[in-house]
């Protein structure tokens, strides 16, 4: 009989706590985004685009975290990224095309402080004075003098590392050119990072596998693995890895 008695005091008490709960919830959800990591400018207009996440998806579509307004701009246009060692775009399948400094990216393509971004017809100009060139060009230099080298597994032929980077795929301006019609026109992407030799998926159709498993992005390689561009195995060689095996030897 008492508890019948409380029960609209009960159910008051539970209905206050819940409005409180959603109040903070709403208040938290509602904070004001943070101070911008890096900034676009169009150069036309002068408007600031902020970056203010480390992933950054650019597009005419309304699920864009920037919502470009040229007709000339896919639903699904670039996203720019901030990892580890730098910032890089990296064209999402567009239409017309991603640049840096009026070049066509391929892959996740590195940028720096000033340079000129066009995406859908637009010049923007990227503003991130932590991500100088100057200030990055002791890690460039360290990154040149890494070299490794490719071994087709089926003709033997060896493919040399230059300059801590390695493209394959169907077309010529690739390193490792792979005249096949399943193979992607850049394939696949081979480099030296501030955390070791990596190999990365460029959006491939057929896939790119190490040691017989699929990979999904990008993927840590080392001395002796085997890298699959579809049915094509090639063997990674680190040069520093086989010079340490001969000084234990």
């Amino acid at each position: 009989m008492k508890l019948v008695l409380y029960l609209p005091q009960i159910i008051l008490t539970l209905v206050a706590i819940f409005i409180i709960v959603r109040c903070f919830i709403s208040l938290f959800s509602m904070r004001p985004a943070g101070k911008p990591k890096a900034v676009l400018i169009n150069k036309s207009t002068g408007k600031k685009l902020a970056i203010s996440t480390y992933e950054t998806s650019m597009g005419r579509a309304k699920s864009s975290d920037i919502q470009l307004a040229s007709t000339m701009a896919s639903r699904s246009h670039a996203v720019i990224s901030r990892r580890k060692k730098g910032w890089f775009v990296t064209d999402t399948e567009s239409k017309t095309g991603t640049f840096v400094n009026g070049e066509q990216t391929e892959g996740a393509t590195r940028i720096y402080h000033g340079d000129i971004i066009t995406i859908g017809g637009v010049e923007y100009t990227f503003v991130a004075p932590h991500a100088s060139r100057e200030d990055d060009a002791a890690a460039i230099q360290v990154n040149h003098g890494v070299t490794g080298y490719f071994i087709n597994m089926a003709t033997g032929y060896t493919y040399t590392i230059q300059n801590g980077r390695l493209t394959i795929g169907r077309t010529q301006g690739c390193d490792v050119v792979i005249e096949d019609g399943t193979v992607s026109q850049v394939h696949a992407i081979v480099q030296y990072t501030d955390e070791g030799w990596v190999v990365t998926d460029n959006d491939s159709k057929a896939g790119v596998g190490v040691n017989g498993y699929r990979i999904h992005g990008t993927e840590p390689i080392n001395d002796g693995d085997q890298i699959m561009i579809n049915t094509h195995v090639f063997v990674f060689r680190d040069t520093a890895a086989a010079e340490r095996r001969g000084v234990r030897a």
